[in-house]
Order: structure tokens, then C-alpha cells, then sequence
């Protein structure tokens, strides 16, 4: 008689969540590097102030007032910029965690630097319909910074989302 072989399916192939802990370290982390980058390669590169970047990023939330001047230190202006751009990062990366939350390493990291020129192409390309000044900053520091911020957010995840051992 032919004997039948029965085969569970293993536990991953059943619904996921990422790891929110390890997507939650990765964008906060990845979003201070972005930000120190970007300010950092401001100044050292394009010779303008290293304020320029958060005052852009602090008048999503107060408005085109916060642009001028551009080149001074605001604490309200620069807190704000904090704060929105943490809170972007963390969400951002939640959607990429969700994405690369089954790949390899290698797959992870090219993916989010993908996924960071696409954020990049969304941010100053879609949303200048909104907010107009981010027009001005369609270089190569923001695609870099972008494509770096999403590779290393990758990167971290995966690190953070190793399984424990105990």
C-alpha cells in the first residue's frame, strides 16, 4: 500500500508583522545620519548655511515665514524640523520595514536605497505642489542623502531583526 506523507506549513509562511522595535531604532537612527549628512554636506559643499535644510523641513509645520531668514539658528524653527522629520523618518521606515521584512541582507539594503530615490522623487518632485521651497533642493546632496538614509535604515532593520538566540 502507498504510504502519504503530510506536511505541515512552516509558521513563515503565515501572516507577518515586521519587528516594530527594530523599525522604530532604524528610523530614528538613519533619520539623525540623513540629518546630520545634509546639513554637514550643505555647508561643506554648496557653501550655505547648515540651517538652510531645517528651516526648509521646520516650515512644513510653520509655514513659508519659517524660510526667512534661512541661515540663522531658530530654536522654535529648528525643534519643529526635529520633530517632523524624526516623526517622517519612523513612519517611513515602518513602510519599509514591512517591505523588506522577508529579504536577505543584500536585498534589504539595494531595496531601501531604492526605496530612498523613490522617496526622493516623491518629496521634491509630489510634494512641492504643497510646499514649494523643497524645489530649490533638487541636487545630488538630497538624492544621496535619501538613497543613504533608506540603505542604512535597511541595514539597521535587518541587524536589529535577527531572531534571538534564547
Amino acid at each position: 500500500m502507498a504510504k502519504v506523507e503530510i506536511h505541515e506549513w512552516p509558521v513563515a509562511t503565515g501572516a507577518h508583522t515586521p519587528n516594530w522595535s527594530a523599525a522604530i531604532w532604524a528610523s530614528v537612527i538613519a533619520g539623525l545620519v540623513f540629518a546630520a549628512l545634509e546639513v554637514l554636506l550643505v555647508w561643506a559643499v554648496q557653501h550655505q548655511s547648515p540651517w538652510v535644510p531645517l528651516h526648509m523641513i521646520g516650515a512644513i509645520g510653520l509655514g513659508p515665514s519659517a524660510m526667512s531668514p534661512p541661515d540663522t539658528f531658530d530654536l522654535k524653527i529648528i525643534g519643529v524640523a526635529v520633530v517632523i522629520h524624526m516623526a517622517l523618518a519612523v513612519i517611513y521606515g515602518i513602510i519599509l520595514a514591512f517591505i523588506i521584512m522577508r529579504m536577505g541582507m543584500a536585498s534589504a539594503i539595494l531595496t531601501g536605497a531604492l526605496f530612498g530615490l523613490a522617496l526622493y522623487y516623491i518629496n521634491f518632485y509630489g510634494f512641492t505642489k504643497m510646499f514649494p521651497w523643497f524645489a530649490d533642493a533638487r541636487d545630488g546632496i538630497s538624492i544621496f542623502t535619501h538613497i543613504v538614509q533608506s540603505a542604512l535604515m535597511a541595514w539597521i532593520y535587518k541587524l536589529m531583526d535577527k531572531p534571538s538566540t534564547s
